[in-house]
This record gives C-alpha cells, structure tokens and sequence, in this order.
C-alpha cells in the first residue's frame, strides 16, 4: 500500500512539473535544401538564473527541451561538423506551452558545389550495412575493410589552453584557409577516416590503416614499444595490443604541423592519442579516441565515432593532391 501510495504521488508530482514547466522544440535542418541535421547539441540557459538544459536533434533532427521553468532564454547550437553555430537570444517560454524554434544551419562552404549541406549531410547520416556476426581473425575481431567517412561526436569538451584557443579562432576567421591539405600536408591522425573512406588491413602482427586522402599509417601488433628516440612525424608511431574484443592503438611521436580537427585546435609534439577499435557486427566499427597534451589543453577529452562497411565491390582511389588543384588560389581569409 505504502509502494502504491508512494508512486502515485511521484506521478502527481511529475504532473504538476510538467504543467508548471514550459517547452522549446524544432527541428535543426540545413539551410540549402532544407535536410535534418542530427547530432547538433541545443543548449538553453534561463538568463535570470543562468539554469543550463541541453538537448541533441534526433535523426530527423528534432529535438525537445521541456519542463523549462518560466521565463526568457538565450538558446546556442553546437552543430554537427562541417556547420556553423548559430542561436537565438530571450526566447520567452511559459508555463504549460511550448514555443517552436526551428534552427537552419549555414554549412562551411556556403553551400559550395560538391562541398554544400546536402553533401556534408551524407556525410553526417550512417549509411545501411549489413549487421550480420564481426568476422574473426585467429580468435581476434577482424577489422579489415574498405569503411565510409564518419564524423566524430565529442565525448567531452576539450579546454584549450589561451595561445590555442587563439590560434584556433584565428584559423576559424581565416576560413580555414592554411589547413594542411591546402598546401598538401598530411591532415593527421584524428582526420582519418573523417572525411575520405579508409582501408583496414590486419594481420597476426601489423594493422595498415590506409585513407584516400590522408598518410597511411602502419600499427604494429608484435608487441614492441615505442622508439625511445623518435623523430617526429605527421601521423607518429603506432602500437596497439588487445583488450578482449577492442584493439586499443597507442601513438606518440608527432610533429606539430597538423590540426586536431575542423575548428583548427593545434597541437603540440607532447600529444598523445589513444584509439580503441571495435567492430560491433559485421558492417559497423566504432572509434574512440581520446587525446591528451599538457602544452595545448587543460584536459584530457574524447570523441567517438562509427563508420559503416563499404559495399563489396568499393576500392579507395588514387588520390594526388597536386593533380588538378583548382581550389588554392581562390581560398581566402585574414
């Protein structure tokens, strides 16, 4: 009876809440051609109180942020990749109603053709893949594969320390105008598999990751560790071991030429990354990678990823990054 009365006066109470409480919801689409973009991060913050609720669009890009308590709120969005932040300032929300704001996103490239939103939303959705049973090596989950580009999601927020967070909004208000791959460089390890497919190749004691665009990376598997004195290289030195189902690799060893990701955070040659590998079934694999550098960030942060199984007739391509280059002398920035 005790149980009974006790749930009841939960329901009662979430009720009340509810009623008392107050909805913002949308949608988050692109800006040209009006697809959902899923992944983005809503965030609200009541201005008088500064309470936070945060909420992320769903695969229609849909989201809800309800049981609000009244009252004016400044709302920010964290996009997916390739997106610019936007938001919306004194929104007035009230008890018992909900107020529609509906979020279209300019993408980096102001709809460029062959690099616009609609482009960069395939990018963001999870193509189909067969789900059947991970094949084995040996007793070991075989990662071998041709797999599509996927964009990572932030497990945490990464703190810069204050020279990189400058150079990071210098780079932003550039347009990103001297990223490596602009003048041919290596856009680094994190980059793999981001923007261009890769190719895993694993045997008993090597993985060979290849990416269309990118350096090819070799890990070695036999057990060795890190060179003691190491000279320092785009993509650094690779060693990984089992843990159970997941590979973790190990890499050390960079140089500090490349960026960490699309919002131009730099580092420095003390970087450390750690990716764990998991092929969850036959046509998804899953990467988290998580980064440390005490000359960069006050902390140490993550992100996740996961990328689907090409089709079994799909081949990486010769890529050149001299051949043809059209693009360099039309970039602009400060």
């Amino acid at each position: 009876m005790k149980l009974r009365l006790a749930f009841c006066a939960s329901l009662i109470a979430s009720s009340v809440a509810a009623q008392s409480g107050g909805t913002i919801s949308g949608t988050v689409t692109a800006s040209q051609g009006g697809g959902a973009l899923p992944g983005a991060t809503i965030r609200v913050r009541n201005t008088a109180t500064g309470a936070a609720s945060q909420a992320e669009s769903a695969a229609n890009g849909a989201y809800t942020l309800a049981g609000l308590p009244p009252g004016s709120y400044d709302l920010s969005v964290e996009p997916p990749p390739f997106f610019i932040p936007s938001g919306r300032r004194n929104i007035q929300v009230q008890a018992g109603r909900t107020v529609r704001v509906d979020l279209a996103l300019d993408d980096v490239a102001l709809n460029t053709l062959g690099d616009g939103g609609a482009d960069f939303q395939k990018m963001i959705a999870l193509p189909p893949a067969p789900t059947g049973p991970a094949p084995r090596l040996r007793g070991k989950p075989d990662l071998s594969g041709v797999w599509l580009p996927s964009l990572p999601k932030p497990s945490s927020r990464p703190e810069p320390l204050p020279w990189a967070e400058a150079i990071a909004r210098e780079r932003q208000e550039s347009f990103a105008k001297d990223i490596p791959s602009a003048h041919c460089l290596p856009l680094g390890v994190t980059f793999t598999g981001l923007i261009f497919p890769m190719q895993f190749v694993q045997t008993d004691s090597m993985l060979v990751i290849l990416d269309e665009a990118n350096a090819s990376r070799q890990v070695f598997l036999d057990g060795r560790s890190h060179p003691k004195n190491w000279n320092p290289s785009f993509m650094g030195h690779s060693v990984g071991r089992w843990e159970g189902s997941t590979l973790v690799v190990d890499t050390v060893g960079f140089n500090d030429r490349t960026w960490i990701d699309l919002s131009g955070l730099p580092h420095t040659e003390q970087m450390h990354v750690i990716e764990c590998f998991r092929r969850l079934d036959q046509g998804h694999l899953e990467t988290e990678i998580t980064i440390e550098d005490p000359g960069t960030f006050k902390n140490t942060y993550s992100m996740k990823k996961i990328a689907s199984l090409a089709p079994k007739d799909y081949e990486l391509l010769e890529y050149v990054c001299n051949e043809n280059d059209r693009d360099r002398a039309h970039l602009v920035g400060k």
